[in-house]
């Protein structure tokens, strides 16, 4: 079908402003609890976690299209999204992108129910055994409990209205289908919390299902040794087994249960890495550079008042089925970390933990 084209005008819609508009309607749901706190750390429904997952899938429908210059990226990102007098000393930049949800509800999932814990090795202090939710959503969780007012549960829905401009139709197309296959929000959203399914509506343009096939023609694939040569996150990495994504053999019949085998997913990958000597590490080590930092396990010169962090670049998210069951996927947007690595061989490093999911009889390779 066609997408609707809106000629703006004095009596034209008040969402849309500006020259030629598109309107796109999408239903939202939610496949796993989301941590989206309002001004108050209430977690409730809100337009600018969305915006900002559309401007995060964005960047990376559109950097081979600037040959992965982040000045003109940026310079594009401005024009499009906008920006505060903080940021711009040219004062205000109004969006382009106008976004509508249909309510603004508050969460209602205020109580945690854990799981039954599961082995961890090294999780000598707690006997080697950790509550996967716990160990997933650490920070919101917190010792069996939600720490900040209430969470969006699992299964929850709204409606999404979308005025975008024409001329950026097909970019911002590419990256409604990546956050449609990869987008999540709210605290922990890398560990797959706050998986967000998108649905369109009306005669808004359908979001195909992911494949290696659709996945390939958004351009937006790029081989793993050219993928850490940048350090910030710009493309799905591949390899010579194909892109870097997999998703569970097992189809679950609940997103606690999908949760728990990420859970044990990541410990698996990320103890079988394991660690040179106990700490503090003077050098950092392998098992550092996919996250830090890392429990019982410091490097000092990241430490101190710029305490040093790196996001995990290996990232879950949960799909839900028709029949209201779901699936567990594993994604990968390789870059160089931007600390101090000196001595490790990130390709060699990455390379160790691709082949441990390969291995792995749960998962299977996007095909």
């Amino acid at each position: 079908m066609e997408t609707r084209r809106i000629q703006v005008g004095a009596a034209s819609d008040p969402m849309t402003q500006g020259s030629e508009m598109i309107k796109n309607t999408y239903r939202l749901q939610l496949a796993s609890p989301a941590f989206l706190g309002d001004a108050d750390q209430r977690g409730a429904w809100r337009t600018p976690p969305l915006k900002a997952l559309i401007r995060e899938w964005w960047r990376i429908a559109v950097a081979p299209e600037v040959g992965y210059d982040v000045g003109a990226l940026k310079a594009r990102e401005k024009a499009l999204f906008g920006t505060a007098a903080d940021d711009n000393p040219e004062g205000n930049q109004k969006s382009r992108i106008r976004l509508a949800l249909n309510h603004w509800h508050e969460g209602t999932q205020r109580e945690h129910a854990p799981l039954p814990t599961v082995h961890h090795r090294e999780a000598e202090r707690a006997r080697y055994q950790v509550e996967p939710l716990n160990y997933l959503g650490y920070g919101p969780i917190d010792r069996g409990r939600l720490k900040s007012g209430a969470a969006l549960q699992a299964g929850e829905t709204n409606q999404l209205r979308l005025v975008l401009p024409n001329d950026e139709r097909a970019n911002l197309q590419r990256a409604l289908c990546l956050a449609q296959w990869f987008g999540t929000v709210g605290g922990r959203s890398r560990n797959g919390w706050g998986s967000l399914a998108w649905q369109a509506l009306d005669d808004s343009p359908a979001l195909p299902a992911p494949s290696k096939t659709t996945l390939e023609e958004t351009g937006c694939v790029r081989p793993l040794t050219r993928c850490l040569d940048l350090d910030w996150p710009h493309a799905i990495g591949s390899d010579g087994k194909g892109v870097l994504v997999w998703h569970s053999a097992q189809i679950f019949t609940n997103w606690r249960d999908a949760m728990k085998f990420l859970a044990q997913t990541k410990i698996g990958f990320r103890v079988a890495l394991g660690f040179v000597g106990g700490q503090p590490h003077r050098e950092p080590q392998a098992r550092h550079v996919l996250a830090y930092p890392v429990t019982n396990h410091k490097v000092p010169a990241w430490e101190g008042n710029d305490k040093g962090r790196l996001a995990n670049t290996l990232r879950f998210k949960l799909h839900p089925q028709p029949d209201g069951t779901v699936r567990a996927l594993i994604y990968h947007t390789p870059c160089k970390p931007t600390l101090p690595h000196h001595g490790i061989d990130l390709l060699d490093t990455w390379q160790r933990v691709h082949r441990l999911l390969d291995a792995n009889p749960q998962l299977t390779r996007l095909a």
